[in-house]
């Protein structure tokens, strides 16, 4: 009896996850793997049990798995492969064993060399490589093959047994700041927002400052048995190429097109924003000497032309410079980047450039997140924000915006989400109208940075949207678009105009205001975005960079660094999610 309730037991258990079959793979180092995405419930051996592969093995492929699970984490498990044995039924091919099995025709015959002339009813075939999840009744496991498929119920409990499973509910009381909303709360904890509200009582997603949130944490303690081999004791070598021994004076240079010296090339208004962003970093500089920085500070009119940052380059001065910002013309970046990364000097890259100048240089961090980082941003708003919408991703006809696409595209369909992850409708320009659905919101996501397309998008969803209702459509876009005047303003507020943006100014905030009030003092002028920017840019990477420091009084950004693949540069992966309502552009999270 007490062995049918276990087995009963082990039945029921399995319900909580995907089965394997339907799981997706990859192949990694030629080896192929099921991806598990852990949910609520999901336990080590809960999984070894599923997958048939051992718990070592999942620890083994999962470092940092011996600590617990987190919802919604990527595991990979090795497919385990078997050896088993068919009986030959009526008119059964070598074809069809081989579609059955997963093996190959010539895989078949170099273990039965007899099958090569045919195969006959009765006749039992040693089938070797088969994914160890097809069981059948004429699948029988050799007995001497690893990783057999067959346990008894006996052996079952006294493996499980080795593996103690206990549960410890930890509550977290945590009190609202300003500008803190439920979806930057269930970021942060990694609890949904439907969680938030059932576990608080709430049904909205609107809270207050200085309000108190219960977060249930989940934590799973797994006990290992302790194993008598020793490991040799690995020594590792230290790049010295990224140690920056502490000093007591730096050097910063700081590149801007100030354009000082007149010529045909000048821009007046390129010039304007690089002494704005002055202006606004030598704000940061003087709060960063009262914190006790040390600093020479080197200010170079870099123009926008190589020629000119190749001279900058070569200043006796620069053979020592410990911190670059700029320049701000994309164009320069990469020999900027090519020098600190020669010189061994770290360099900030202050606004928007190409992704490719991180890549393979270590020295190089982007403040600002790339069109593909913020699409990943905008993905998972709208995973987190309408599982229960018709989403729709409409594929642009300029393949410049193709990068944009994939990133959404390949962040929904793969990114952690809690319960059923929803489904996405790819469409085009052409055909997005036949997926929309009345009495739903149709969320019609199209990240394009042409102009033209947005305006066409735009001026046909308002001559064929006569048949939904205006309040249930929201058009998710790019940060472009709040640029493109052509593309009516009453439009983006009718249609519930969302983007994703890498920074969020608004000069009601109290830090803004604040800062407003030195900048007017100093300057004796409004400031402005640019300012803003240089602010921010310098305030937070000299600190983190020289002084080891990381501040957050920031005024519209937030630097949540990552390192996409070992030998790679820093990129900006902080997204803000910003919504048009009443002509205004506000941020959603602090709604």
């Amino acid at each position: 009896m007490k062995n049918w309730i276990f087995i009963a037991f082990l039945l029921s258990f399995k319900c909580v996850f995907a089965q394997p079959e339907t799981n997706q793979t990859e192949v990694i180092g030629g080896k192929k793997y099921y991806v598990h995405f852990v949910q609520t419930g999901n336990t080590l051996w809960g999984i070894h049990n599923l997958y048939s592969v051992s718990v070592e093995d999942i620890i083994k492929y999962n470092p940092g798995t011996e600590k617990g699970l987190i919802d919604g984490q990527k595991l990979i498990l090795p497919v385990q492969l078997q050896t088993v044995l068919h009986t030959v039924d009526s008119k059964e091919t070598l074809f069809a064993i081989s579609k059955k099995y997963g093996v190959t025709i010539e895989s078949i015959i170099a273990n039965n060399p007899t099958a090569e002339t045919g195969i006959t009813v009765g006749q039992i075939l040693t089938i070797s490589g088969v994914e160890k999840k097809i069981s059948t009744t004429e699948n029988i496991p050799i007995s001497n093959v690893q990783n057999e498929i067959v346990k008894t119920t006996d052996s079952a409990k006294e493996e499980a047994s080795k593996y103690k499973i206990s549960f410890e509910d930890t509550m977290i009381h945590h009190v609202i700041l300003d500008h803190e909303t439920l979806y930057s709360i269930s970021k942060r904890y990694m609890v949904s927002v439907e969680e938030l509200q059932s576990f608080n009582g709430l049904k909205s997603s609107k809270i207050n400052p200085g309000d108190v949130l219960k977060i249930p944490i989940k934590k799973e303690k797994i006990q290992v048995l302790e194993k008598r081999e020793i490991k040799a004791i690995v020594m590792k070598s230290v790049d010295s190429t990224l140690l920056f021994p502490k000093k007591t004076n730096y050097k910063i240079a700081i590149l801007l097109p100030f354009f000082l010296e007149k010529s045909e090339n000048n821009s007046d208004y390129i010039s304007t924003l690089a002494t704005e962003f002055y202006m606004g970093a030598k704000l940061a500089i003087d709060s960063l000497e009262k914190m006790g920085l040390d600093a020479q500070v080197f200010v170079y009119d870099s123009k926008t032309d190589t020629i000119s940052i190749k001279k900058i380059l070569e200043k006796p001065e620069f053979a020592t410079m410990d911190l670059v910002f700029g320049p701000l013309s994309p164009d320069n970046v990469d020999v900027v980047a090519k020098w600190c990364k020669l010189n061994k000097v770290r360099m900030v890259c202050p606004v928007s450039v190409n992704i490719s100048v991180i890549k393979n240089n270590q020295f190089v961090y982007s403040a600002v997140p790339s069109d593909a980082t913020l699409l990943k941003g905008l993905a998972e708003f709208t995973l987190n924000n309408n599982s229960k919408d018709q989403v729709i991703v409409i594929k642009s006809t300029n393949k410049k915006d193709l990068i944009m696409y994939e990133s959404f595209r390949n962040t929904f369909l793969t990114a952690p989400v809690v319960g059923v992850r929803p489904k996405l409708i790819e469409a085009t320009m052409d055909n997005y109208l036949s997926f929309m659905k009345k009495g739903v919101n149709n969320i019609l996501v199209f990240p394009t940075n042409e102009k033209s397309l947005a305006i066409k998008f735009m001026n046909n969803l308002s001559s064929s949207s006569s048949k939904f209702n205006a309040e249930n459509i929201f058009v998710y876009a790019t940060k472009e678009w709040v640029n493109f005047d052509d593309v009516k303003p009453h439009y983006k507020n009718k249609y519930n105009f969302h983007f994703a943006s890498p920074n969020d100014l608004n000069y009601k905030y109290p830090e803004t205001e604040q800062l407003h009030l030195k900048y007017r003092s100093a300057y004796n002028s409004d400031m402005t975005k640019m300012a803003v920017q240089g602010f921010d840019v310098l305030y937070y990477f000299t600190s983190l960079l020289l002084l080891s420091s990381s501040l957050n009084e920031l005024i519209m950004n937030q630097f949540d660094l990552k390192q996409n693949g070992v030998g790679n540069g820093y990129e900006n992966s902080n997204v803000y999610i910003i919504e048009q309502e009443d002509f205004e552009l506000i941020n959603v999270q602090n709604k």
